[in-house]
């Protein structure tokens, strides 16, 4: 020790060092500092592991205290067996639930929300995932159109019992998003599924054909899609993944639906789920109220000045006050609210909000959301709903913006592809038969004591009163018109490429010590 003590005092300080002229020569030839040297060495690296490790953000699951049951087939026995779900998910869905895979790791110069969520909407990955659609069009009873890619097409893959992930997209997207084809690409090409993205009235080049656009409470069209797919594919199991407001109108329809939904199972990612407290939250910061707002908003008005057309003789819509519109909210007003006959754009934004319908949904779901994305707030997220459901699950991550989670520093991938794609396919290898050979379609009894056994099934009690009541909308069409089976209008077997188309959270503990402890160094380093 003795020794130690006198090499440390021979060593020039670092004051020293830093003063002199040739402190450069003496710090590479001083014989006697076998510690100096190597910290100055090796501290880049361990600021690097500091903020990785400051940066990793751990999945957080929430769910039922007593989730429900699914049925297990084993196709080499033929039993059937029940298992606690969540149990199931957790072995089949590493991503979620494994210590060693369960978190995600952020590109390090996109470890903001923001970044990530503008990462999002500038990259679009067109070299990466390649996907060639087969679009078909379908009328709606009012005389509208919704589009369906089907991927890989119907000729290339004739109608078979092939599992099917319905995909929604986000607000104004379509199946061009880099996020869908990254799913789809997934899906279709490691997984051998069928794919169908299903595109909103004059979204991803949809002509629009009827005076109306489509909101986050209507669900018609896509009911009308999924019996159009169900006539289709009658033998392949469903399941359906939403993202952003396509999430909002998915969990509003799985609520609607409840025991009698054709999909297996649902995943909402990003959603906003509350579209009143989303709206005030992103008002509320000088990027949402200068920057996001009004991005949504010119989105909206450019699709809806592409088919004003189908507007200028209509006595529900001013055009020159959609012009003067700039933020979402504008739109909403001069547009959205008044042609679903809303009476205010804050009763629309109350009545379309998913989190009143969680407590309503009859499958096995996921919601995927980032605590940082400044669109879809973490305030917002129906933490006590999901919870209450049996069939829910809600995971999280600190990180990730909105529909981003980038990962990777010189090319970059989205981290949530990964989790998605193995809850989907454990939903669909649970009970791998086609449907008709499938029972029962409905899902196993759950644990709940307040639920009926009657049956073996949960249903929700008739009369209820309450804010999951499905909100009754005099459009001009009849509810029970629309709920008609479609007929396709058209179809082309022509590919259709995508490519044509084009509040942060806190610091983490973990990132406080990352930025702390090599000030701490530096300063017992100076001392001495």
């Amino acid at each position: 020790m003795d020794n130690f003590t006198a090499i440390l005092e021979s060593m020039p300080s670092l004051e020293n060092l830093i003063k002199s002229q040739s402190g450069s020569l003496v710090l590479a030839s001083h014989p006697d500092k076998p510690l100096l040297v190597p910290c100055l060495v090796l501290l880049p690296f361990l600021l690097f592991s500091l903020i990785r490790l400051g940066t990793t953000s751990p999945v957080a699951l929430t769910h039922h205290r007593d989730p429900a049951t699914i049925r297990l087939y084993n196709p080499r026995t033929g039993k059937v067996k029940s298992a606690d779900l969540m149990d199931y998910i957790k072995k089949k869905c590493p991503s979620l639930s494994d210590p060693a895979r369960a978190f995600f790791r952020p590109t390090l110069w996109m470890i903001s929300g923001h970044l990530q969520t503008a990462y999002a909407a500038y990259r679009d990955f067109d070299e990466t995932y390649v996907i060639n659609y087969d679009r078909e069009l379908l009328s709606t009873p009012d005389g509208g159109t919704v589009s369906i890619d089907w991927a890989p097409s119907l000729v290339k893959m004739p109608a078979d019992d092939t599992p099917t992930l319905v995909l929604l997209h986000g607000l104004t997207g379509g199946s061009h998003e880099a996020y869908i084809r990254a799913l789809v690409d997934t899906m279709t090409r490691d997984h051998g599924y069928r794919c169908v993205v299903f595109n909103a009235r004059a979204c991803a080049n949809t002509e629009l054909t009827s005076a109306q656009l489509y909101c986050g409470s209507w669900t018609e069209d896509l009911r009308m899609v999924v019996k159009h797919i169900r006539k289709t594919l009658p033998e392949a199991k469903l399941m359906s993944v939403g993202f952003s407001l396509g999430a909002n109108i998915l969990m509003n329809y799985m609520g609607e639906e409840g025991d009698n939904c054709e999909f297996l199972g649902a995943m909402s990612v990003g959603n906003p789920f509350d579209l009143m407290g989303t709206c005030l939250a992103i008002e509320r910061g000088f990027l949402g109220r200068y920057i996001y707002s009004p991005a949504m908003g010119g989105n909206l008005r450019r699709i809806f000045f592409k088919h004003a057309k189908m507007f200028e003789n209509s006595d529900v819509v001013d055009l020159e006050a959609v012009k003067r519109s700039v933020t979402i909210r504008d739109f909403d007003e001069q547009v959205t609210r008044r042609v679903f006959k809303y009476r205010t754009v804050h009763e629309y934004y109350r009545m379309a909000s998913s989190s009143q319908r969680i407590l309503d949904i009859k499958r096995p779901f996921l919601c995927l959301n980032a605590l940082d994305d400044p669109v879809a707030v973490s305030e917002c997220l129906p933490v006590d709903e999901i919870r209450e459901n049996p069939f829910g699950l809600l995971a999280t991550t600190s990180r990730g913006g909105h529909l981003g989670w980038f990962e990777g520093f010189w090319s970059q991938e989205r981290w949530c592809t990964r989790p998605l794609a193995e809850f989907c396919i454990a939903m669909f290898e649970a009970d791998n038969r086609p449907v008709s050979l499938t029972p029962s379609m409905k899902p196993a009894q759950s644990n709940e004591s307040n639920e009926s056994h009657a049956t073996g099934v949960m249903v929700r009690k008739q009369g209820s009163d309450g804010a999951t009541t499905t909100p009754v909308r005099h459009l001009d069409v009849e509810l029970e018109q629309q709920r008609q089976p479609p007929q396709p209008r058209k179809s082309t077997h022509d590919s259709y490429n995508p490519g044509e188309l084009q509040k942060s959270m806190a610091w983490s503990r973990k990132t406080f010590w990352a930025t702390i402890v090599p000030l701490v160094v530096y300063y017992l380093m100076k001392r001495r």
